[in-house]
């Protein structure tokens, strides 16, 4: 997977109406897809997930995406997914 078909995908991840998702980021490093960003919710995230397995890069999948949360009364509050997932 180049450079260019990475932008693809952070494109098509940005424009499918199931995500809407624009601040995914990937990048390829070796044999892994290093998937980076925030989305709303888990369903969200795992969406994102399913965009790319459907591409079948042949590439390791490395989740690195954090889940942002509502905020509370303290502000902001960012939950972080335990990360590396690799699928």
């Amino acid at each position: 997977m180049n450079e260019q078909q990475t932008r693809d995908l952070e494109r098509e991840i940005a424009t499918d109406p199931r995500t809407n998702e624009l601040g995914i980021r990937l990048q390829v490093r070796g044999d892994n897809l290093v998937v980076s960003g925030e989305v709303a919710s888990e369903e969200r995230r795992s969406t994102v997930l399913e965009i790319i397995r459907e591409r079948d890069t042949g590439l390791d999948i490395v989740d690195y995406i954090v889940l942002s949360a509502e905020p509370g009364p303290g502000g902001p509050q960012h939950e972080q997914i335990q990360p590396p997932r690799r699928s």
